[in-house]
């Protein structure tokens, strides 16, 4: 649906609820210029607006996402099932990252403690199979720069859960292609955890290695 669409909608079942662009704003905690452009197809709610949005129409999520009023009942999909079309929320992403942030400063303590004065963080393979390092580091160093990996790793994780995640395509997105878009956001957050593993999956070579 386009937001033209969705705008004569919510204007549509606004007045038939009797409701002024003053109301209802005033029930969402927003400006009656937000309602204003919303209805006029010049934007899309806030994904934090949209269940306060359905219970002031009177409408379930599934209802105002679909621009059908039905006849008051529920459309037979209950809230849970629609939440599932956001991202897989069941997963906490951005408790994950600051898990494996810690974890990240729980290994450079344990570095720190029991590893030698000199660390390698790198290492060579050489022709008889053998790794040697080939480049050795105070160990120090190495945890301030895998701890400071872990930091920006994690930032940007949750720079991307506010920002991508939260932004009207994605939101749309999973509304109308509820197949497709849980898996192509499953990947981005796949591969941004990944980033946030790096400095951690190093740490434990060097734990394995030293």
């Amino acid at each position: 649906m386009d937001a033209k669409a969705f705008g004569s909608f919510l204007a549509e079942t606004r007045k038939a609820r009797g409701l002024t662009q003053s109301a209802l704003a005033e029930q969402l905690h927003v400006t009656d210029k937000a309602v204003s452009r919303w209805e006029r197809g010049l934007g899309f709610p806030d994904i934090n607006t949209l269940e306060p949005l359905a219970d002031a129409l009177g409408l379930t999520l599934s209802q105002l996402m679909h621009a059908d009023s039905g006849n008051g009942e529920d459309s037979g999909q209950p809230l849970e099932d629609f939440f599932s079309l956001m991202v897989p929320n069941h997963i906490q992403w951005t408790s994950v990252a600051n898990a494996i942030f810690w974890l990240t400063i729980g290994l450079a303590l344990w570095i720190l403690l029991f590893l030698p004065s000199q660390v390698a963080v790198r290492w060579h393979l050489e022709s008889n199979g053998i790794l040697t390092p080939s480049l050795i580091i105070p160990k120090p160093v190495a945890c301030l720069i895998t701890v400071g990996l872990g930091a920006l790793m994690t930032q940007l994780c949750k720079a991307a859960e506010l920002g991508l995640f939260r932004c009207s395509f994605f939101i749309w997105g999973r509304a109308f292609h509820p197949r497709l878009f849980p898996w192509l956001e499953l990947v981005f957050h796949l591969c941004y955890i990944w980033l946030a593993l790096s400095p951690l999956f190093a740490e434990t070579m060097m734990i394995f290695f030293n």
